[in-house]
């Protein structure tokens, strides 16, 4: 049985732009917006924690100093590689379960990929996507394949001089701008360009996956779910696909208010989480 109580959302910063600027309540601030969100629509009773931390290692010991009634984490606003590192180096012995921001923004912008290929009329074997700026999310390819996408190039800005972003989107169905570059594309193929699909600017977006997540996680307890690279993959996936169910037909997310919203993405991640491991 799932309980609802105790999400700490914790930051240290180091994602927010101009990260070294930042004082605490500057972060507080950014996290206040997530918390509200949350407890607002969705049962869980979120609070704010601020942790100054200069590296991974710092992190992991504010998270591993959070109180005993702490239920589950959910690390926001803090570099991804740092908040991966965290997540990993917890995975096994924390005991609750440990989400990212980049988890939530991956299993979105997979969302939004499916319905624009659903809306297509086009099969996901038979997509070829383009994910510029991949290293700035780098479950994104993994968990497209996972779903299905038959043709996947992963670019970055460093790739752009011997192998210009025109012409890897040459074929292309969608490319998924996360380094504000495809503007610069159109113009080479006019009427003919792909799909953009952008990290999404709803406060919720990132949101979305997190409540029925944490309710798959605390009904089927899986503390290495994050350490296990395939299956933490599988749970993306799954949420993704969930989401897409919930889509109206006017926007590329569901509503965080959906009041299918948790139960349907919680039912299809338990499916993932009580399959037998592959050892």
């Amino acid at each position: 049985m799932h309980r609802p109580a105790g999400l700490a959302v914790v930051s240290d910063g180091s994602g927010l732009p101009d990260a070294a600027g930042r004082d605490p309540g500057d972060v507080f601030a950014a996290l206040a917006a997530d918390v509200r969100l949350l407890g607002t629509h969705t049962s869980l009773s979120p609070f704010p924690v601020v942790a100054t931390a200069r590296d991974a290692g710092e992190l992991a010991a504010a998270v591993r100093a959070l109180p005993a009634s702490t239920a589950a984490v959910f690390v926001a606003r803090t570099d991804p590689v740092r908040a991966r590192t965290v997540q990993c180096d917890l995975a096994r012995g924390a005991g609750i379960p440990i989400v990212t921001e980049e988890d939530t923004v991956v299993i979105a912008l997979a969302t939004q990929v499916l319905v624009a290929l659903r809306r297509a009329e086009i099969a996901p074997c038979n997509a070829r996507v383009v994910v510029a700026g991949a290293d700035t999310a780098p479950l994104l390819a993994l968990v497209l394949t996972a779903a299905g996408i038959g043709d996947i190039v992963s670019w970055t800005t460093a790739d752009a001089l011997g192998f210009p972003l025109s012409g890897v989107a040459r074929e292309a169905g969608i490319v998924i701008d996360l380094a504000d570059v495809a503007g610069a594309i159109r113009p080479v193929f006019g009427n003919q360009a792909p799909l953009t699909i952008r990290r999404s600017s709803e406060p919720t977006a990132h949101l979305l996956a997190l409540p029925g997540l944490l309710r798959a996680l605390w009904d089927v307890p899986r503390p290495g779910w994050a350490g296990d690279p395939a299956r933490h993959v599988e749970v993306h996936r799954a949420c993704a696909q969930a989401l897409v169910t919930l889509v109206p037909v006017d926007r590329l997310l569901p509503e965080l208010a959906d009041p299918d919203l948790v139960h349907r993405v919680a039912e299809a991640t338990v499916d993932v989480l009580r399959r037998p491991y592959a050892r």
